[in-house]
């Protein structure tokens, strides 16, 4: 059991490695790497999921996650409008018409799967609280 759960933190580590590479690398994904780091540290480490889940960054995200399977609007906008921004440079930047309309094809799944979770409760800011 020990080998186990030494295996999903490792993998749970490597996961936020590449997760945090992806908030310097356009076109990297952040979150599914960090949802996926966090479902190996509730297999392996509840240390490193309570770190995850408490984190000041990535916290909030993946506890809407976690707790509803709900993504925030504004996250929403800002995952599909990166995705395509970069869908459309690598389908012109791509030379085999196959590879790139498969680019796209996983595009349009990406975003339908984003559109049809759930919307996470935005909080009220202070302004609109009257």
């Amino acid at each position: 059991m020990k080998l186990a759960n030494a295996a999903f933190t490792g993998i749970g580590l490597t996961l936020v490695g590449v997760g945090i590479v992806g908030v310097f690398v356009p076109g990297l994904p952040t979150t599914v790497f960090l949802v996926m780091a966090l479902f190996c540290f509730k297999q392996g480490s509840p240390r490193f999921e309570s770190w995850l889940l408490n984190h000041r960054q990535f916290g909030p995200t993946l506890r809407d996650w976690e707790e509803n399977r709900a993504i925030k609007p504004r996250t929403k906008v800002i995952a599909i409008a990166t995705m395509w921004a970069f869908i459309i440079l690598a389908a012109f930047l791509i030379a085999n018409k196959w590879i790139a309309g498969g680019v796209v094809a996983l595009g349009v799944y990406g975003t339908w799967f984003i559109l049809t979770r759930k919307s996470a409760e935005q909080p009220l800011s202070s302004a609109n609280q009257g």
